[in-house]
């Protein structure tokens, strides 16, 4: 059978909210239709950029069924992430994005479990969707290579995504994952070294806001045009560099703004920003910013 979720480019998409942090499907639509003219292959739903965990179960659903709304008519894939306080609760957001007609199930380990309880939700997840079930090491995440091994060789897993800060290790479960097993780079700062080390696809923050460019960079990495791909991955760092000066969650909904979308995405109140930032901010990472974003005209070298 081929695999629905088998790699490329899947956009995180933000989940912007109201001044309560009510989820407003609306603008996280209009998200997702910005995204659609670039090369990219799908959404990655309630995961970290996504704020799922902040959501209510009533939200995520609703998220869930308003990608797949849009991004399967245009031929896009969607991926859910359906991890949640508790088991029962990520079961049943697994079962609801299947309904829903999602291409796959992401998860984060789920908190308080052993290791042993975090394997028997890990084996019951893809049971519950009957998806494809993509599990996600996050960088808090502390399980170590022998048990992601374990976790990897159960059936119906069929991806990781490592968000982990050590490349490292990243290369160890590229090294270790069963045969088939699809690897998604989450750090987007080394998007074109994980992918020339045999990294299958790319789902990273970053492509939320430069869908064009950070399609880009995956792609000349795995055709193996290393000029071109790290042309744009240094011009993508030397704006993280920026932006980690000046605070990430506020820099990011600056860009946002800048970019005429709905730029509160991160619920209480921790994307803010006012003027006296963006004025500073923008002056520093403009230039930046605007090399990302040519690079959907095919002219940022």
């Amino acid at each position: 059978m081929t695999a629905r979720i088998s790699g490329g480019v899947l956009v995180p998409l933000c989940s912007p909210c109201d001044g309560e942090d009510r989820f407003q499907v609306l603008p996280y639509q209009e998200g997702l239709r910005a995204c659609l003219d670039a090369p990219i292959d799908g959404f990655y739903v309630c995961g970290g950029t996504g704020e799922g965990s902040r959501m209510g179960t009533g939200e995520r659903m609703q998220a869930c069924e308003a990608a797949v709304e849009l991004a399967r008519p245009a031929g896009k894939k969607v991926l859910v992430q359906v991890g949640a306080g508790d088991s029962e609760t990520s079961l049943l957001l697994a079962r609801r994005a299947a309904e829903a007609g999602a291409d796959g199930v992401s998860t984060v380990p789920l908190p308080g479990l052993s290791w042993e309880e975090q394997l028997a939700y890990y084996a019951e997840l893809p049971q519950a969707s009957g998806l494809e079930t993509v599990l996600y090491y996050t960088p808090g995440c502390t399980a170590t290579l022998e048990q992601m091994k374990q976790a990897l060789a159960l059936p119906g897993i069929t991806g990781i995504k490592s968000s982990t800060n050590d490349f490292f290790f990243t290369m160890q479960l590229l090294d270790a994952k069963p045969e088939g097993v699809v690897l998604f780079n989450g750090k987007d700062e080394y998007l074109a070294p994980a992918v020339l080390q045999g990294a299958e696809g790319g789902i990273g923050m970053w492509a939320a806001a430069f869908p064009g460019a950070y399609a880009s960079i995956y792609r000349h990495a795995a055709a193996g045009e290393l000029t071109e791909a790290f042309a744009l991955q240094t011009v993508l760092n030397r704006l993280c560099c920026v932006v980690f000066r000046y605070g990430l969650l506020p820099a990011f909904s600056a860009i946002l703004e800048h970019q005429g979308r709905w730029s509160r995405v991160f619920r209480q109140s921790a994307g803010e920003f006012d003027e006296a930032f963006r004025t500073a901010f923008l002056r520093d990472a403009l230039p930046l910013i605007q090399r990302l974003e040519a690079a959907r005209k095919g002219d940022a070298q």
